[in-house]
């Protein structure tokens, strides 16, 4: 694992407890203070010799990327997306799964975090995700097409998200992590985080 010098989650447990799920996946973990957080293939001048790079600005991107790595099953250049069909058709449940992945990374990371945190990442990361819709430029528009999509779909987000929260649990265990630090501070649901959101 690669941390940037004095990089101000160095030192948190969570950190090197998710790098270490990486690693043992095929990833070369590199922590910086920079805009990327990417999975993708080794690159000339990448450090180490892992096939994977995963790249993160801190904690609450490294577990974004956590999520999106256990629900694919494996490293992946962009967890195997193809960006190419954007925008995402929410009316097709393939790509509805996209958007409920996408979703449970953004509940489970705030999960980990402190309580604090939880309002502002929650709407970070919800705030980029339009584009992948075709609502580039009408971020109302994409929060009420969410909205439809859940109420119509519910049950599908509800399973995904349980998954992933399993699956997250489960890979800090298995990379030796004490049960307390591999446990959600707070089993968070979609739907509270959402409402706080759009109010």
């Amino acid at each position: 694992m690669h941390i940037e010098a004095a990089h101000p989650d160095a030192a948190r447990p969570l950190l090197h407890a998710a790098g270490r799920v990486l690693t043992a996946m095929g990833a070369e973990v590199i922590i910086h203070t920079l805009d990327d957080n990417l999975v993708r293939s080794r690159q000339p001048g990448d450090p180490g010799e892992a096939p994977f790079i995963v790249a993160a600005a801190g904690l609450p991107n490294l577990l974004h990327e956590l999520v999106h790595v256990l629900q694919a099953g494996r490293l992946a250049d962009d967890h195997g997306l193809d960006y190419g069909q954007i925008p995402y058709d929410l009316g097709r449940a393939e790509h509805r799964r996209i958007l409920w992945d996408e979703l449970a990374c953004c509940v489970i990371s705030c999960a980990y975090l402190e309580a604090e945190q939880e309002a502002a990442w929650f709407a970070e990361q919800v705030g980029i995700q339009g584009v992948f819709y075709g609502y580039d430029d009408d971020a109302g528009a994409f929060l009420a097409a969410v909205d439809d999509a859940v109420r119509d779909h519910g049950a599908e987000q509800e399973a995904v998200l349980r998954d992933a929260y399993a699956a997250v649990e489960a890979a800090l265990l298995a990379a030796g992590s004490a049960s307390a630090l591999a446990r959600p501070r707070e089993r968070l649901a979609f739907v509270p985080l959402w409402a706080r959101l759009r109010a």
